[in-house]
């Protein structure tokens, strides 16, 4: 239960990024994350999701990959990574 869960969270994460990637390009170009607090913290937060969605596309496309995967399975310490980046191989 718990494997589906984190599965269909990070497809709801890869799905509706382009929100929070949309607001930071909006606020880069008119300069609306300098005008108040509110705004400045939704944009770091932005922010911090589209760099954390860059990070999980750059392991899932050239770290994660299948001739990797018992370097990563095997050991034990990888659940999670096998939940996520190999979600056809449990």
């Amino acid at each position: 239960m718990l494997i589906l869960i984190l599965q269909w969270l990070d497809e709801i994460f890869t799905t509706l990024i382009f929100i929070p990637m949309t607001f930071v390009l909006y606020c880069r170009f008119t300069m609306l994350h300098k005008k108040n607090c509110r705004t400045a913290s939704l944009y770091q937060l932005c922010l911090s999701l589209s760099i954390l969605f860059v990070v999980r596309y750059f392991c899932g496309r050239f770290i994660f990959t299948d001739i990797n995967y018992h370097r990563f399975t095997d050991n034990g310490l990888f659940p999670l990574v096998r939940i996520i980046f190999y979600p056809e191989s449990r």
